[in-house]
């Protein structure tokens, strides 16, 4: 099978910097699970319920609000619905393992 060619250099560069906002995504999306977790296990020891829908709502909003240009509206909003489904898992995981001690 031929070897596909190299990009042009601008092209390289371009996906180098795409590469590196990867890293800093999940670099972010990673730190932002912990201290998911870290609110679930004060929320169970305060006895507040893991799940909090009408923050959720907010931060939405306020994330949309201040959102600079690149996805449409509509997709990011999704994008955020997906991590903070995500984030509610991990909550509910993290905020029931410290009502049973762990």
């Amino acid at each position: 099978m031929p070897r596909k060619p190299d990009p042009p250099p601008a092209v390289a560069h371009l996906r180098a910097r795409v590469d590196r906002v990867n890293a800093r995504l999940v670099a972010t999306l990673q730190a932002r699970a912990r201290l998911v977790a870290t609110v679930a296990r004060a929320k169970a020891r305060a006895g507040l319920p893991a799940a909090d829908p009408s923050r959720e709502r907010a931060m939405l909003r306020a994330a949309l609000a201040g959102a600079p240009a690149g996805f449409p509206r509509r997709e990011l909003a999704a994008l955020l619905r997906a991590v903070f489904a995500a984030s509610r898992r991990l909550a509910r995981r993290a905020h029931a393992a410290s009502r049973r001690g762990r």
